[in-house]
């Protein structure tokens, strides 16, 4: 399968047309077009990495469906670590379908989380029964 047909297919699978992914990466939808419709060869390294965030797909991905990269099938992958979601939104920059996230929303977000979760716990809770 040629790249073109593997980027149109990868757009599809997310739900998004071509205005949306270019509205969400900078790329021009007539590009996108092209790109899709074979009538341009493989973009460079900088227009991946703006079409992974329009696709909301790894840049990795992108790279190895362009030939850059090869894929990693050969290596065992690492273990998986739990990750602090709380210290990794609070000491990252983050940003959330395009928009910077600033502290307040942040905060937020911890909020938000810390409510979820206490009733989750709260509703696993077992209770007392004499």
């Amino acid at each position: 399968m040629m790249f073109y047909d593997k980027l149109r297919k990868l757009r599809k699978q997310q739900g998004f047309t071509i205005r949306e992914v270019a509205d969400r990466s900078g790329v021009s939808p007539s590009y996108i077009s092209q790109l899709e419709n074979g009538q341009r060869g493989i973009p460079s390294p900088e227009v991946l990495h703006k079409l992974s965030a329009g696709l909301n797909t790894s840049y990795a991905v992108l790279m190895q469906e362009a030939g850059y990269l090869q894929p990693l099938t050969d290596m065992e992958p690492p273990p998986q670590v739990p990750i602090n979601l709380r210290r990794f939104i609070r000491e990252n920059e983050l940003e959330y379908d395009g928009l910077h996230l600033t502290a307040e929303d942040k905060e937020w977000i911890d909020r938000v989380l810390t409510a979820l979760f206490w009733k989750v716990k709260k509703e696993q809770k077992p209770t007392n029964q004499p």
